[in-house]
């Protein structure tokens, strides 16, 4: 290719500067929407899958078949030491915590007095510590205000129906795994409105230990939340769980298999993409094809004066080609720079989408799992090469005819016109 054939293309988009601005516009905004939309659905469903893959939900969940559906206080897994250390063994582990969920009803208490009247609560026993990690149900306590011996956290909601403040008191009334009632006061240390549904609107929240006292379930848990190395091989996790000797009557889920509809929302990312990137074709095909076949008949005579000086139509081929393929590199950078720098800002500051919304508060509940309503939009350089690689191809195609078209011109009838 001659120095001189790009030198004549570049000029050539020079010529009509609106037709060319047009183009460029239409392929910048195509190049800006992927960029900035899927920037977007990023942020959202990389949001979600923490959530989902953290602490709070695992990469493999334990528990006895049947307690997904019934939540019976008797459903419990037996020798939870045993279990949590045949666990740990395995290289790939990086943590283990243990969980017990009970009805129960909460009511403002002192000690030596009658309960006020009381509400429908959830009992919640954690491993305290590991719950206390970003994405765990106390992860936005601070030390001191983390439940211990004779002391719980409850949840806002739970909290706002009886009336309590952290220093008051909260008297618990359930039954054990035999179904005898059993009742205790603890000491309010703080309140919490965690990922979990269950533990913002029901939860009393206390340290497992306090939770197997209090429910009489000595070394026994309903549910084992297990973090692995790699949430991508969770299926392989749960297959060495499931062939230990202390977990073979258990039923092992991986976080797929635990919250489906929300797999199904992030794998509807990867649609999106598609989408956009249609519609970037569209944008790229429409400015390219019309700049093109515009500037080929205005040049018909120009092309048949080229021809007669002895001018190869591969030539004219290529420099249209050249053309286009400008057209479309000037219309995606642009399109580009803009959607990085917006997604770039964005992602620093956040876009809420409940206040464009007009919605009060800052989160929606989905699923059991309290999600934000903050998007924190991400950068996928991925997009920018697809956008690239799409009008370039886009570019290619649309260039096709016109050139076809000036390649197969007869010299002396193009002159005339």
């Amino acid at each position: 290719m001659r120095f001189s054939t790009l030198k004549i293309a570049w000029r050539n988009l020079g010529r009509n500067r609106r037709r060319t601005l047009l183009g460029v516009s239409a392929i910048a905004l195509g190049q800006f929407t992927l960029i900035t939309v899927n920037g977007l659905n990023a942020g959202y469903f990389e949001s979600m899958l923490r959530i989902v893959t953290g602490p709070l939900i695992g990469h493999v969940q334990v528990h006895q078949r049947g307690w997904r559906e019934e939540r019976a206080v008797d459903q419990y897994i037996d020798n939870l030491g045993r279990a949590e250390s045949e666990i740990k063994t395995l290289p790939e582990v990086q943590s283990v915590s243990a969980r017990i969920f009970s009805p129960a009803l909460g009511a403002a208490g002192e000690p030596g007095r009658e309960p006020a009247e009381a509400e429908m609560a959830m009992v919640v026993g954690v491993d305290v510590p590991v719950e206390n990690r970003e994405g765990g149900i106390l992860a936005s306590l601070p030390a001191e205000d983390l439940p211990g011996p004779g002391s719980v956290v409850l949840g806002k909601v739970l909290a706002q129906r009886l009336k309590l403040t952290p220093g008051k008191t909260v008297a618990v009334i359930g039954q054990d795994a035999d179904g005898f009632p059993v009742s205790n006061i603890f000491l309010v240390k703080s309140l919490v409105k965690g990922g979990n549904e269950i533990v913002s609107r029901l939860g009393i929240v206390m340290p497992l230990k306090e939770a197997q006292d209090f429910l009489v379930l000595p070394d026994k848990a309903h549910e084992i939340v297990i973090l692995g190395n790699d949430y991508r091989k969770a299926g392989e996790l749960a297959d060495r769980i499931k062939s230990l000797p202390g977990l073979k009557d258990a039923e092992i889920l991986t976080w797929k298999e635990a919250f489906p509809v929300i797999v199904r929302m992030i794998g509807m990312k990867t649609w999106t993409d598609l989408i956009f990137l249609a519609i970037l074709f569209i944008a790229a095909a429409a400015g390219i094809a019309n700049t093109m076949m515009m500037s080929t008949f205005e040049r018909t005579r120009e092309f048949g004066m080229l021809l007669a000086l002895g001018t190869r139509p591969g030539r004219l081929v290529r420099m249209i080609t050249l053309e286009s393929v400008i057209l479309g590199l000037v219309g995606v950078a642009v399109g580009s720079i803009l959607g990085a720098a917006v997604v770039y800002l964005t992602s620093q500051t956040g876009i809420d989408y409940g206040a464009l919304s007009g919605i009060r508060g800052q989160e929606i509940n989905f699923q059991g799992l309290t999600l934000s309503y903050i998007v924190y939009p991400k950068l996928e350089f991925r997009n920018v090469l697809f956008g690239v690689g799409a009008v370039m191809v886009t570019a290619f195609l649309a260039s096709f005819w016109p050139a076809f078209l000036a390649a197969r011109l007869e010299p002396t009838e193009a002159v005339r016109a």
